[in-house]
């Protein structure tokens, strides 16, 4: 098996199928889906169960709601595909997606990560509608510590599990944070990325992201859930600075630069919380 693309689900109801269709219209066929089901209480199961029982190649496995963190966990537990391809369950992927990462996969000659272009579906106006795309160096081997570097711009963003096909085998480097409800992508992925040996980006448009879905737990509007995505973006930055700083392959001037860029990152985040909060959060930069 090529391809495990890991979908966790959680009262997915209303976007289920439309992202379970894109993944089965794909034009390469050597891949399998591996759908966790969190605890859904609003007919996902039954979706998923349905799914499961017309087309082979989706497994579902149900468990109690448990968090997206070790949803993500279990998923890449029960993958049998030589390379890891996360598609969350409100999202699509373009019909040629994997028939693009089999070429790069063949013409790189395996790369531990592959990063593509995506689409923002329903972005707000105002914002960049290329801060998730890089389209400099496409095509051009690097390694995930240069990757990481060009990627670090200010405006730009990587940090997410759904931009890239990731080699199994580097999940063995990183040890997930079941405890965030939120961001743990922000902790993880620049890890992935640093110790990866051979990174490629493809200039393809193969993943249709849903901005601003009022479901989604980044989206929810109120004190409190600003207030718990704050302590968990926090928590973040802290594990990704303290297991930068432990990559037997960075450097003194490698690890400088992460923290510069991550604790810039953090301001971002300080600067967008509520007056009502930061007072609350100014031990950061303490």
């Amino acid at each position: 098996m090529l391809f495990s693309i890991i979908i966790p689900c959680f009262n997915s109801k209303g976007f289920l199928r439309k992202c379970l269709d894109s993944i089965l219209s794909q034009s390469f066929s050597d891949f399998e889906v591996i759908a966790i089901d969190d605890g859904s209480t609003d007919g996902t199961s039954e979706i998923l169960d349905e799914y499961n029982s017309k087309y082979p190649s989706v497994h579902v496995y149900h468990f109690s709601n448990s968090g997206v963190s070790l949803s993500r966990k279990r998923g890449i537990t029960l993958a049998t595909g030589e390379y890891i391809i996360f598609v969350d369950s409100d999202d699509t992927i373009a019909p040629n997606l994997l028939f693009n990462l089999h070429k790069a996969i063949i013409s790189y000659k395996k790369p531990d990560l592959i990063r593509y272009q995506s689409n923002l579906i329903n972005d707000v106006a105002y914002k960049d509608h290329e801060r998730y795309n890089f389209t400099t160096n496409v095509e051009t081997p690097c390694t995930g510590l240069e990757a990481l570097k060009m990627w670090s711009s200010p405006g730009k963003k990587y940090a997410v599990y759904w931009l890239f096909a990731f080699k199994s085998s580097i999940f063995s480097k990183v040890l997930f944070v079941t405890t965030l409800r939120c961001y743990e992508d922000v902790a993880l992925i620049p890890i992935l990325i640093a110790s990866s040996n051979n990174v490629i980006t493809i200039d393809y448009v193969g993943y249709n992201y849903t901005c601003n879905n009022s479901t989604s737990l980044t989206n929810i509007r109120s004190i409190e859930a600003e207030l718990s995505r704050a302590e968990d973006f926090y928590t973040a930055y802290l594990y990704a600075i303290e297991n930068f700083a432990k990559l037997k392959n960075v450097s003194i001037i490698d690890i400088a630069f992460f923290v510069a860029d991550y604790t810039r990152r953090l301001k971002g985040k300080y600067d967008s919380l509520p007056n009502s909060l930061k007072l609350k959060f100014q031990h950061w930069f303490k």
